[in-house]
């Protein structure tokens, strides 16, 4: 099946619909779409176990706003956030299918910001919340951990039970290029950080390991 068609098509679908907050194509706005990634293949499908956690931020689908950022241009749209494949899943009326990766837009969704983002060791574009905007970059990724039931957890009459963790490191970029990961220990800072990144850090005491003091960095880097 073809991975990208045209939202056109689909607001026509939704046209009846428009009466309705949540698909609302406000300023005659147009993105891309296409099907989701392989599907998350839950462990207890194969091991039986019951499964603990979710692959999303939240489950319940939520009204996300895209902005085709070159000319303000928004849609309005049900939407969720799956970490599991950093894809942002579009809900329609018979099928989910997943927004592309497509330069300039910003999508709005749970409280975040999200942006594509091209990152070291991943072989296409993923969606990333965006924590500061200049010509440093600050964002968040979000990744899935899948914690196995031990093998022997039934003959040992104890609860098999899978759990699924939602993780998340920083990244950063310069003038929108491809996103480094921000270390975590201070070893590897020189090889990584600018060193006008390490003497702000040093003199307002700043962690690189919370989410707060990452963002006063980046603040005051792009102010300097």
């Amino acid at each position: 099946m073809i991975r990208i068609f045209f939202i056109g098509y689909f607001l026509l679908v939704y046209c009846s619909l428009f009466s309705q907050p949540n698909y609302v194509n406000e300023d005659g706005g147009t993105l891309q779409m296409g099907n989701l990634d392989v599907p998350f293949l839950r462990v207890s499908e194969t091991s039986g176990n019951k499964i603990v956690g979710s692959i999303y931020l939240n489950e319940e689908w939520e009204q996300a706003t895209i902005v085709n950022l070159s000319n303000n241009k928004k849609i309005k749209l049900l939407a969720r956030f799956n970490a599991y494949h950093s894809e942002i899943e579009i809900l329609g009326e018979k099928e989910i299918s997943a927004l592309f990766t497509t330069d300039g837009i910003e999508v709005t969704l749970n409280n975040k910001s999200f942006v594509p983002l091209k990152i070291e060791k991943r072989n296409k574009a993923i969606f990333a919340e965006i924590l500061f905007k200049g010509k440093y970059n600050l964002y968040k990724v979000f990744d899935v951990k899948i914690i196995r039931a031990p093998s022997d957890a039934k003959l040992l009459n104890l609860e098999s039970v899978d759990r699924v963790e939602i993780l998340n490191d920083y990244y950063f970029n310069e003038n929108g290029g491809e996103a480094v990961q921000v270390p975590k220990n201070k070893k590897s800072m020189k090889s990584v950080l600018p060193s006008n990144f390490l003497e702000i850090l040093k003199k307002e005491k700043l962690s690189l390991k919370k989410e707060e003091d990452l963002v006063t960095l980046f603040s005051l880097i792009n102010s300097n």
